[in-house]
């Protein structure tokens, strides 16, 4: 019968691989019915090879996985400019601190000189009145008369 083409070698490794791969662009195109289940209503599709092949493509195992990368990948960067607004009023408010901090430092420098200096001061009152008070209270040396002494 030559009017007949030769049905293609099918490699069957399994009962998922029985009637060869449905996604086969070799095989030519691909022909899907639906059909509602109660009634006559149905649809018919005919795909050509080149969109078989793109839709093998699409739903190919390594395709899922960078789809599924990239949407990983999209959903972190998504989480990271999210958090953006969040770390610059972060960053706003610590400065305000650093800048009051840094205020306060400046307070506390001037108040420690401050400190000091009235230290110094009540120091060197005391000393004085310590001078005073052992000079008041120190038994006056003899008076040695004109002559005997060493002048």
């Amino acid at each position: 019968m030559p009017g007949r083409p030769t049905p293609r070698q099918v490699k069957a490794t399994g009962a998922r691989d029985a009637h060869g791969r449905i996604l086969d662009a070799e095989g030519g195109a691909l022909y899907v019915h639906l059909h509602r289940e109660s009634g006559l209503a149905h649809r018919h599709y005919v795909l050509k090879p080149w969109q078989v092949r793109t839709l093998a493509f699409a739903t190919s195992r390594v395709t899922l996985l960078l789809v599924a990368l990239g949407v990983i990948t999209w959903g972190w960067m998504a989480g990271q400019a999210a958090r953006v607004p969040l770390l610059t009023q972060e960053i706003a408010r610590l400065r305000a601190d650093a800048e009051r901090i840094d205020t306060l430092s400046a307070t506390l420098a001037e108040l420690q000189s401050r400190y000091d200096q009235v230290q110094r001061m009540l120091s060197a009152a005391t000393a004085q009145q310590a001078m005073a008070v052992t000079r008041d209270s120190a038994p006056a040396a003899p008076r040695t008369p004109p002559g005997i002494g060493g002048r």
